[in-house]
């Protein structure tokens, strides 16, 4: 999630342009960040001491792990945890940043302080979307009191990431009371948790779903293209239910229903979901009934 909302956020102070940051993202799977970038970005050394610590050994044949040990400034233990994050996302993000050429290892923390200022994220909030703790991230972005509800934002997210793109992020969510929908998909659930899921946007939005949960492709958002996102909330209500059902929890799905007028619906418990994903911008509706 971080990777695009960082990757935003130089796009908007013109550092990277937005073909630059399509291009790098996903990161690519096999590439690994290297010592010095997990540990600035970590705060366990800074730039100033990598740089001191590259200029003493032959890059070639030594280790900046081993000379930052054998300098005082990392513990056997501190480096074998900065190892285990070679393959976070967002490190191996930055890694690329860098080895591209884009920047310098000295002005990503700068650049980084300055994203958690504007964001207004705490320590913790932007350690949690540094390490990619969903749970994590998504209270940041969508803070339900309900369990049920925390849950089902948490497969919501989860299904859109391993399905429809894996650099998906969110906005800040809302409640509302009226809400008028775009063209959508619906399916009610029904059981112990009672409420309709909408996935509903504007134009042709729906193609960030539609174009990538199968092997179709559609130009516009027409009604096949809907019955394809009406499938793809019916398997995340699917998994919701099987992850709920652990906790006695039962529930039970209608067949789900899409149109390309959306009505305008009115509750007392509207939850409104924004979601960014391959370059579109749609909203999951939680329409929750007592």
């Amino acid at each position: 999630m971080i990777n695009r909302l960082f990757g935003n956020y130089l796009v908007e102070k013109h550092l990277l342009t937005q073909n630059q940051l399509d291009d790098l993202l996903p990161v690519q799977k096999d590439l690994k960040a290297e010592v010095a970038t997990i540990a600035v970005i970590n705060k366990v050394l800074t730039s100033a001491v990598v740089q001191e610590l590259l200029g003493r050994i032959d890059t070639g044949s030594e280790r900046l792990g081993e000379a930052a040990i054998e300098a005082g400034y990392l513990s056997d233990e501190k480096l074998d945890e900065i190892l285990t994050y070679q393959s976070n996302v967002f490190m191996k993000f930055v890694q690329s940043l860098l080895g591209q050429g884009i920047f310098r290892l000295d002005q990503i923390k700068p650049l980084l302080d300055e994203f958690q200022q504007l964001g207004g994220y705490t320590d913790a909030q932007l350690s949690a979307l540094i390490h990619d703790d969903l749970s994590q991230c998504i209270d940041i972005f969508v803070p339900l009191k309900s369990e049920q509800l925390r849950e089902f934002t948490r497969t919501l997210v989860q299904t859109i990431r391993r399905l429809i793109d894996s650099d998906a992020y969110l906005d800040k969510a809302y409640a509302a009371r009226s809400l008028q929908l775009d063209k959508y998909a619906c399916q009610m659930v029904a059981g112990d948790i009672h409420m309709k899921v909408y996935i509903t946007a504007p134009d042709n939005n729906l193609l960030a779903i539609a174009n990538h949960f199968t092997g179709d492709t559609y130009d516009t958002v027409d009604e096949d293209a809907l019955d394809n996102v009406g499938e793809f909330i019916n398997c995340i209500n699917g998994l919701f239910a099987t992850n709920v059902s652990y906790d006695d929890v039962s529930v039970d799905m209608s067949s789900p229903e899409f149109s390309l007028e959306g009505p305008f619906i009115s509750n007392e418990k509207l939850y409104v979901i924004p979601v960014h994903a391959n370059g579109y911008s749609f909203r999951a509706v939680l329409e929750v009934y007592e």
